[in-house]
This record gives structure tokens, sequence and C-alpha cells, in this order.
């Protein structure tokens, strides 16, 4: 074999090689996209059932412990109205309490329901959860807007309202803490979020369980940014970055 036949032959195994591992890379690129949308959509659709079965609850939690409650506060009056004076007081006492649990089990199944977050907004969201909080004396809360608030989304809304509660529940499970410090900072093109509270805190490097997993697939589902950080005995902190999404009404 002539040494130029060589050459070519060397540069045909050369070219052939080059396409191949070119193809080869595209093709893992194209497969790896692919499982990259095909994760994402599991991660919507558990996202979607989990976000219908709180609607349930908060349709079940209104219709039904709601209308109990709002009957065994008609018993009340109607009580009331009938025993010696001397009981009264405590009657009275009893129907407070029940008013209590009507207006909190109201509050719940509005922080349950989807379509009352997208009504409201998220501000407004927040702040009514912080004061539940606040008025069942679970901690002292603080809610901190900076910046000019703009338009958001409403599924991102949702998702970014559902964090936070993620965080609150956790907090009030596991923190001990007496405060939590929420700060919403509205820039030009991004929205920041910082959550502080002043618990007990964990260890921070070893993170885990269906909560964060959940905060987490959120956070991706709007193409926010999520870190959550914990030391023993100095608290968590939670960071959220959402950058913000041009609509028709910005241009």
């Amino acid at each position: 074999m002539e040494q130029k036949e060589i050459y070519l032959l060397i540069i045909s195994a050369s070219i052939t090689f080059f396409v191949l591992s070119v193809s080869l890379a595209a093709l893992f690129i194209l497969m790896q996209r692919r499982r990259d949308i095909y994760q994402k959509e599991i991660n919507k659709v558990r996202v979607e059932m989990v976000e219908q079965t709180l609607k349930n609850i908060s349709w079940e939690i209104h219709d039904n412990i709601g209308q109990i409650l709002s009957t065994m506060n008609l018993y009340g009056y109607k009580i009331h109205s009938e025993v010696p004076e001397k009981f009264q007081p405590p009657v009275e006492e009893l129907q407070e309490l029940i008013q209590t649990a009507i207006s909190e089990v109201r509050g719940l199944s509005k922080s349950l329901n989807t379509d009352y977050i997208k009504n409201v907004g998220l501000i407004k969201s927040v702040e009514l959860e912080l004061d539940r909080f606040k008025r069942l004396s679970f901690m002292e809360t603080e809610f901190e807007v900076m910046g000019q608030p703009f338009t958001i989304p409403n599924d991102s809304e949702v998702f970014l309202l559902r964090i936070l509660q993620e965080f609150f529940s956790n907090t009030m499970k596991y923190a001990q803490a007496k405060k939590i410090d929420v700060k919403f900072i509205f820039e030009e093109k991004k929205l920041e979020v910082y959550v502080k509270d002043d618990g007990i805190g964990f260890d921070g490097s070893n993170i885990q369980g269906t909560g964060l997993l959940n905060m987490k697939n959120r956070a991706r589902l709007i193409g926010a940014f999520l870190k959550l950080e914990s030391e023993l005995g100095k608290g968590t902190n939670l960071e959220i970055i959402y950058k913000r999404k041009v609509t028709e009404n910005d241009e």
C-alpha cells in the first residue's frame, strides 16, 4: 500500500471517528435533555396532584368542619339564652372559643386553597399566614417588603408560598423557635426572599427529607434558586431568588 493511500486511510478513519464522536455526544445531550424534560414533567404532575389534594382538603375543612363549628355556635347562643345567669359566663367563654376556632378554620382553609392564593396574591397570603402564627401565640413574626413589588405569575406565587409554608411548618414542629423573620426584596429583575428562625437549628451538612425535596422541586419548576442553611444552636435560614418573568404588561 502506497504512502498516499495510507494517509487517505488515516484521514478517513479520523473523520469517521470524529463524526461518530460528535454524533454520540449529540445523542447523549439529546437524551439528557429529554430526561430532564421528562423529570420536570413528573415533578410538575406530582406538584399538581399535591395542589389538588390541598384544595380538596380546603373544601372539606370549610364545608364540613366549618359547618359543624357554626352549628355548635348556634347551639351556644340558644344555651346562653336559656341557662341561669350564673352559668352564662362559662357559656360565653365557650362561644368565644368556638368563634376563634371558626376564624382559624377559615384562615387555614384559605391558606390551602390555590384559587384563594391566586386571588389575593403572594404578599397578602404570607401576611395572613404570619398573622395566624401570632394570633395563636406560636411565635413572634416580622415581615418586611422592600422595593417595588412586580407582577408574578399565579402558579409561581403559589409555588413560592408553598415553599414558605413548608419552612414555617418545619419551624413550628422542630425548631422550638420564638421568632421568625421574613424579608422580600423586589429588584428590577428578581425577587429575593430571606427567611430566618431563631430555633435550635440542625446539622446543615446532612439536610434530607421529603419537605426539602418538595421545596427544591417547586423552586426548580419556576426556575428559582433555593438555599437552606442551618447550624445547631443558630437557627435556620432560607434563601430564594426568583427571576422576574417578562410579561406583556411589562413590555
